[in-house]
Parts: structure tokens; sequence; C-alpha cells
């Protein structure tokens, strides 16, 4: 018995055997019975398909191939060369207006590009063309610089001496 795989092949190769075939039919379009396909094993194990039998080799299994009929294969033939010529025309299409964004998207960035360098010309000549200011902070000399850190020293502050005035006696003073 045969193998789900080697019979995926042998499908593979019946399905080969018949698109070779069908030129041949079509030429012998006056004939009514179909090509005959046959499966052989020839004498080393090889599996062969074909429509003319191999002497010596032993016939596993026949296929008999419909007759193809001339004026559809060419009716079939005719639809399929449309369909592409539709299909091309219409990647065709495509990749132009691909090509027509591409071209839209370049002039707008060229177009800002030159709108940049005009604003960054006028303001250069603009530039150019106003007076200079120049401002020098005032010089400010210290003979010793301090260090940042360090904590600055605070005057002492002033004592308050409360005297007594005119109605007041010692007694009546904070003590200090």
């Amino acid at each position: 018995m045969a193998s789900a795989r080697s019979l995926g092949r042998i499908g593979a190769a019946l399905w080969a055997a018949c698109a070779l075939a069908q030129p041949t039919l079509a030429a012998q379009a006056g004939e009514d019975a179909g090509e005959r396909i046959y499966q052989q094993r020839t004498a080393d194990g090889r599996t062969l398909l074909t429509d003319r039998p191999l002497a010596g080799a032993v016939t596993q299994r026949t296929w008999q191939a419909a007759p193809v009929d001339a004026a559809a294969a060419r009716q079939r033939r005719e639809e399929a060369r449309l369909e592409a010529a539709a299909v091309t025309e219409r990647i065709a299409r495509q990749l132009e207006a691909e090509r027509e964004q591409r071209v839209a998207l370049a002039r707008a960035q060229l177009d800002a590009a030159e709108t940049r360098l005009a604003s960054e010309r006028a303001r250069a000549d603009d530039y150019a063309l106003s007076p200079a200011l120049v401002f020098v902070p005032a010089f400010v000399h210290r003979p010793f610089p301090r260090h940042p850190h360090a904590a600055r020293a605070l005057p002492p502050r002033p004592r308050l001496r409360v005297h007594p005035g005119p109605g007041m006696h010692a007694g009546m003073l904070p003590d200090g």
C-alpha cells in the first residue's frame, strides 16, 4: 500500500503529465477518445508517468484524460490574457500615482527649504543693518575674593540701652 506522501507526489506528477498532454490532445481534437496516461514502474524502481507506455516497465495504473475542446481552450486563454492586461494596467496606474505622490512630496519639501532659507537671509540682512548694542557690566574690584561658600561675618548688633526718663525709676526698666 502506498503512503500518503508518495500518493501526493504521484498526484502532482499526474497533474504535470495532464498539463503536458493537453497540447497533444488539442492537436488531436478530431479524436473522440481522450489521451491515456500510464503510471509505470521501471526495473530500477522509479515511477514513470507518460502518455506512451515504455517497453519493459510494469504498468500500475492508467487514466483517461478528457478530450480538450479547442474553442473553449482559446476562450479561456483569451480571458486570461485580458485579465492579465487589466491587472498590468491597474499596477501601472498605481505605480504612476505613487510616483506622483513622491514628486509632490519632494516639491513641498523643496518649497519649505526655500522658505526657511529666505527667512534666514532676511533675518541676517536685518541683523547686519541694525546697530550693535553691547552691554558691558560694571567692574567691581575686590582685592581679596571671598570663597563662595564662606559665611559672611555679620556686624554685632548694637545693644539697646534704656535710660529712665522723667517719671520713671530703675525698677520699671527691664533687666538687661
